[in-house]
C-alpha cells in the first residue's frame, strides 16, 4: 500500500475509530490519541495490509481499537499530558466534580470494559454485530448482507448482545 491509498484509508476509518474509541475510554481526546495509535500499527504493517475486502478491513479497524481502547483502560499508570484549548472546559468540569463520583465513574468504566471484553469472548459475532449497529451506527440492513444474517435476526443478536450486556454489568458490580 503506498502513501496514497494509506491516506485513502485513514480518511475512510478514522472516524470510525474515534467513534469506537469513544464509546470505551468516554472521551473525545483520549479516543483521537487511541486512533493515532491504532494508525501508527496499521502504518507500520501497510505493505502487508489485505485491502482487497471492505468488510474485513472494517472489522480489523473496529477490532484494533476496541483493544487499543481496552489497552488504554488497562494501563492507566501511563498519562498523556496533551492539552487543547477545548481541554479547558472538560477540565473545569472534572474539577467541580466530587471525588467519590469521579472514582464510581472510573469504576464503571473498568466494569464496562470487563462485560465487554467478556462478550467478545462468549460470543465473538454477537460482539461485532453490537459493535456495527450500536456502536458504530451502521444500518442492521448493511450488517445483515456483511454477515450474511437476515435484518431480524441482526436484530435479535444486537437485543440478545444489549441484555447480556446488561446482566453481566448486574454481576461484575455485585462482585
Amino acid at each position: 500500500m503506498n502513501s496514497e491509498e494509506f491516506k485513502a484509508f485513514y480518511d475512510r476509518y478514522y472516524d470510525v475509530s474515534v467513534k469506537v474509541a469513544s464509546a470505551i475510554v468516554q472521551s473525545r481526546f483520549t479516543a483521537e490519541d487511541v486512533t493515532q495509535e491504532v494508525f501508527m500499527y496499521f502504518y507500520g504493517i501497510r505493505e502487508r495490509l489485505d485491502v482487497s475486502c471492505e468488510a474485513r478491513l472494517h472489522a480489523l479497524v473496529v477490532w484494533k481499537t476496541t483493544n487499543k481502547g481496552r489497552d488504554y483502560l488497562r494501563k492507566s499508570y501511563v498519562k498523556r499530558e496533551v492539552m487543547y484549548d477545548n481541554d479547558v472546559a472538560e477540565l473545569q468540569y472534572r474539577t467541580t466534580e466530587s471525588a467519590e463520583a469521579a472514582l464510581l465513574g472510573m469504576e464503571k468504566r473498568q466494569y464496562l470494559s470487563m462485560a465487554f471484553e467478556n462478550l467478545h469472548r462468549k460470543n465473538p459475532v454477537n460482539y461485532m454485530i453490537f459493535m456495527r449497529v450500536v456502536m458504530e451506527g451502521v444500518s442492521t440492513e448493511e450488517v445483515a448482507r456483511e454477515f450474511g444474517y437476515t435484518r431480524n435476526n441482526v436484530n435479535n443478536r444486537v437485543l440478545r448482545a444489549r441484555n447480556w450486556l446488561l446482566e453481566e454489568l448486574e454481576r461484575l458490580e455485585k462482585e
